[in-house]
């Protein structure tokens, strides 16, 4: 009986000591959000409570966040990249980076309050249906993938 005790309690160390920090939310690498133009709004929020519900979160305003678009590439740095294009959001935490080439782009959003960070893959494309408006939600997500991050394009 106690040898069972033992020999459990040393398979559970083992399999302790053996398991990796695992990160439960991953973002698809090379998925892209598709779009004519990139402009729209940045909304959300890092109160806890509020995150819960998409309306209620995506009714928070970004004004002032500082968005920066570079040439997509994976990986790297972007500190060593030049940018294609920065602009910043106005009171109503509206932007729009007017005519962009096509191509793959990384749109990094800088939300200064929050001190946050968020990238997100854009293709710039001809599409059957041109883009009214991308609406973009920075608040933080939960460890399920779930409760921010979203990039929401609406379509003309």
């Amino acid at each position: 009986m106690l040898r069972t005790k033992c020999t459990a309690v040393m398979i559970a160390i083992l399999l302790v000591l053996g398991l990796q920090l695992a990160h439960a939310c991953t973002w698809a690498v090379g998925y892209f959000y598709q779009v004519t133009v990139l402009r729209g709004r940045v909304v959300g929020t890092n109160i806890l409570l509020f995150q819960y519900v998409r309306w209620l979160r995506q009714s928070f305003i970004r004004k002032s966040a500082k968005l920066t678009l570079y040439q997509y590439c994976w990986p790297c740095k972007f500190e060593d990249t030049v940018a294609v294009k920065t602009v910043e959001t106005d009171s109503n935490g509206k932007f729009d980076f007017g005519a962009l080439g096509p191509g793959h782009y990384t749109l990094v959003i800088n939300e200064k309050t929050w001190g946050q960070t968020d990238l997100y893959a854009v293709e710039v494309k001809n599409l059957p249906r041109s883009t009214d408006s991308v609406t973009i939600d920075v608040s933080p997500n939960f460890p399920d993938c779930t409760g921010g991050h979203e990039f929401i394009v609406k379509m003309k």
